[in-house]
């Protein structure tokens, strides 16, 4: 590997570990991996730019799934509400599938509402006296990963129609996709790399789209270097393209005028260095409808 500019590359090491940074220069190790040896016209220039482009593509993704958390608390708080006709209905047991997880659930519900310093909670306290606020307002504590459980644990499947409707998906799918938003998100905000990752936590294919959509989320990519033969799309290896598709889908129903898909193509062009071969992109992915 060459180093055009030690001095930079010293500072950059100082400030980024050399552990982190190897992540990015797999791809441009010679086969076997393991002997790690470069190809020919491998620079730390390059690596140093993947890591910057990684770091960009995480912000504007975690933005983006930001939306779509918001929205689905949102739903959820919504029609919960609204068939109950309580704020208070995540109180009744009977609702849940598992008496474990609505213990646990109460209890941590409870432990927000008693931690938080958010004045809006605070506001409430001073002027009712019941302790547990309505969902529409301690729902606001939970984390992403709360909102899924609360979904894969109530026991009346109809309930989760709407808001997989909200968001152009069947209900049959929408625990698999918010699953993989919420491992995406995880990545995002812990800083771990996004570029080049393969799905360990991966949605199910989309058969019948509401809107504009894909052919394929595949691109036969193996890790080994060799090309997969065609199989069932849900026992594919998927990379990061098939949860971008995801992403982009879902924002179409939420926020038709949302900016990821044009920061994204603005970004391709800033990092040519950036393979989209190795994010799972197929070939020709600008000529599908959702990204036209």
């Amino acid at each position: 590997m060459t180093i055009p500019n030690e001095e930079k590359a010293e500072r950059i090491l100082t400030y980024i570990s050399y552990n982190r940074l190897s992540n990015y220069w797999y791809p441009m190790l010679k086969a076997p991996k393991e002997d790690e040896i470069f190809k020919d016209g491998s620079s730390f220039e390059t690596i140093f730019r993947l890591y910057q482009f990684d770091s960009e593509l995480r912000a504007i993704t975690f933005q983006a799934i930001e939306q779509i958390e918001i929205a689905v608390r949102t739903q959820i708080i919504y029609h919960f509400s609204h068939n109950h006709n309580s704020g208070f209905w995540y109180g009744n047991e009977d609702d849940f599938s598992s008496y474990p997880f609505y213990v646990q659930f109460l209890s941590k519900i409870t432990k927000n509402v008693q931690d938080t310093k958010q004045e809006f909670i605070l506001k409430y306290h001073r002027k009712y006296e019941q302790f547990l606020p309505p969902a529409w307002k301690s729902f606001e504590l939970l984390t992403f990963t709360n909102l899924v459980s609360i979904l894969k644990n109530i026991k009346d499947n109809k309930q989760l129609i709407p808001i997989a409707k909200s968001i152009g998906i069947h209900h049959s799918l929408l625990i698999s996709w918010l699953e993989s938003f919420v491992y995406i998100r995880n990545i995002c905000a812990h800083h771990g790399r996004l570029w080049n990752i393969i799905l360990t936590i991966k949605p199910e294919w989309l058969k019948s789209p509401k809107g504009d959509w894909i052919n394929r989320w595949e691109n036969d990519y193996d890790p080994t270097g060799h090309t997969l033969e065609r199989v069932d799309k849900n026992d594919r290896i998927l990379k990061l393209y098939a949860s971008i598709c995801s992403i982009l889908y879902c924002l179409q129903f939420i926020n038709p005028h949302h900016k990821y898909k044009k920061r994204l193509l603005e970004l391709f062009e800033e990092f040519p260095q950036a393979d989209l071969y190795h994010m799972g992109f197929p070939e020709d992915w600008r000529e599908q409808p959702l990204w036209k």
